[in-house]
């Protein structure tokens, strides 16, 4: 006998058996018993939740030698062969790769013509918002009128793109995204049932990468015993996920807690050097600091992680590490640096940036604490512009764009900057402000060294500035750059050296796609 993938062997067999939905299996069981089944239903919700699932139960309840029964036996020739898909009343129809009118109007054809060996003809119809308007509109007729002995499944991932005359004939059913334990359970339950040996931790990193889907957890789980043979562990997960460990997410966490930014980019270039993904990092990051903002905010914050004992404890110690407000500061720069990733092509650099940010907030308040060897430096505050440069334009004709609406509208330049796919630029134009405006030459202050020289490297940088500056307000001007003050002379040559061979990683590097 072939092998058969985990999912397809535990494939739910009856109401009870599938997990997370009772809102529906429950109705369903209801309609069964009470004869009370609709023509048309319509299941929504993500992959993996038990759309389909749910509607060859539905198949065997109404089929079943003991039925119609909420209760099918799985046992009977009826119920073997619907779950093996060799039932010729139950019809499983992609609508994906099967979208036309032709093929929809075929399937139809046959709906009129009375069950060659069922009670009830079922057509469970996947995908179905993949159907072309036309196909739609052959639909209506038969789901409007359809014979006694039919009855319609619609499953899809999409239910806003399936045309309201479709949706005002159906019974809608939501399936929810599964929870982290049910998913943790189930595998449990599977695994145990298979004779595989698996670790806690094991078990939840499977169920976090699913991301609510029980199918996927199941596949994952059917690769991890094809590496590991019957004995997965963290490792082997990690490994198959190619994901980052959550020892090293809780290292990266510390060194941006302490400021530390040599300890942050040693874990970025130990990440790299891996050949992992560095968006995978960034992802590891927000539901870790998400954590840590539970524990920090909500007394109730323990229960709310979905983590195994040990690293509770561990995510809990290192919550008192920061203040709500730091926690909250870094998931705004963590969330804005995993929407970026996607138009960059060096995303090493913007989650360096990222890192620098964090570590060495621009804004007047805490200064970054003392590293070994190095002295403290206040963080540099944008130069404070001159009345007169915020009214240099005012006066002109038409009430020209001035210093103080750049100022104002800045984060519109930074949007034009991440749309037109300069994402870098974007991110170094964040730790600057608009300082003078003299005639049509704009004047930006930098807070950081970093930034400032990254600007000054390639000249098309601070074209995309200007150009970004003149779409957004009409204006043509050009970008001259500078520090908005001179380096703080305490600050240790060490750190100054560590800048430089980090600029140096990039020589004559593109940035933007």
């Amino acid at each position: 006998m072939p092998y058969l993938s985990l999912y397809r062997k535990y494939r739910p067999r009856s109401f009870a058996q599938i997990v997370g939905q009772k809102h529906v299996t429950q109705t369903l069981a209801n309609a069964v018993k009470a004869d009370r089944v609709a023509h048309a239903y319509l299941f929504c919700g993500p992959r993996g939740t038990g759309k389909t699932s749910a509607a060859l139960v539905l198949a065997m309840s109404l089929n079943c030698d003991r039925g119609p029964t909420a209760e099918p036996c799985g046992e009977c020739e009826m119920c073997t062969r619907i779950v093996a898909g060799s039932a010729l009343d139950v019809f499983e129809f992609d609508a994906a790769s099967h979208r036309g009118v032709d093929e929809i109007g075929e399937v139809l054809g046959r709906v009129s013509l009375a069950p060659a060996e069922a009670r009830v003809k079922v057509y469970v119809i996947d995908e179905v918002h993949m159907l072309s308007g036309t196909a739609f509109n052959a639909f209506l007729k038969t789901l409007e009128e359809p014979p006694a002995h039919v009855v319609f499944v619609l499953a899809t991932t999409e239910p806003h793109r399936v045309i309201p005359t479709v949706l005002s004939r159906c019974q809608r059913f939501d399936f929810h995204r599964l929870g982290l334990r049910d998913i943790e359970q189930n595998v449990r339950s599977i695994a145990s049932a298979e004779g595989i040996e698996i670790d806690d931790r094991a078990v939840t990193m499977l169920a976090h990468a699913a991301d609510g889907s029980m199918r996927d957890s199941l596949t994952l789980l059917d690769q991890a015993v094809a590496y590991a043979e019957k004995n997965v562990t963290p490792e082997v997960v990690s490994e198959i996920l190619g994901g980052i460990d959550f020892d090293l997410i809780v290292e990266f966490a510390d060194a941006l807690l302490k400021r530390d930014v040599s300890g942050v980019l040693a874990v970025i270039d130990r990440v790299v050097s891996e050949g992992k993904d560095l968006h995978q990092l960034v992802q590891g990051l927000l539901s870790h600091y998400r954590n840590l903002l539970l524990l920090r905010v909500d007394r109730r914050g323990r229960d709310a992680l979905a983590l195994p004992e040990e690293s509770v404890e561990r995510t809990a110690e290192q919550a008192k590490s920061g203040s709500a407000e730091e926690i909250v500061r870094t998931l705004d720069l963590l969330a804005e640096t995993d929407r970026e990733l996607r138009f960059t092509s060096q995303p090493r650099l913007l989650l360096e940036l990222c890192a620098v940010r964090v570590c060495r907030p621009a804004k007047a308040g805490a200064p970054a604490p003392k590293e070994e060897g190095e002295a403290v430096a206040e963080p540099h505050a944008a130069a404070p512009p001159k009345p007169a440069e915020v009214a240099e334009t005012k006066a002109k004709a038409g009430g020209a764009v001035g210093l103080a609406d750049l100022k104002q509208r800045w984060d519109e330049v930074l949007a034009y900057l991440r749309k037109e796919r300069h994402a870098s630029v974007a991110a170094f134009l964040r730790e600057a402000t608009p300082a003078a405006l003299e005639g049509d030459v704009l004047t930006l202050a930098f807070s950081h060294q970093f930034h400032h020289d990254q600007m000054m490297r390639e000249k098309g940088r601070q074209e995309a500035a200007a150009k970004a500056i003149g779409s957004v307000f009409g204006r043509a001007v050009s970008v001259k750059c500078q520090m908005a003050d001179e380096p703080a002379p305490s600050e240790a040559p060490a750190e100054k050296e560590r800048i430089d061979d980090y600029l140096s990683m990039f020589p004559g590097s593109e940035l933007e796609e």
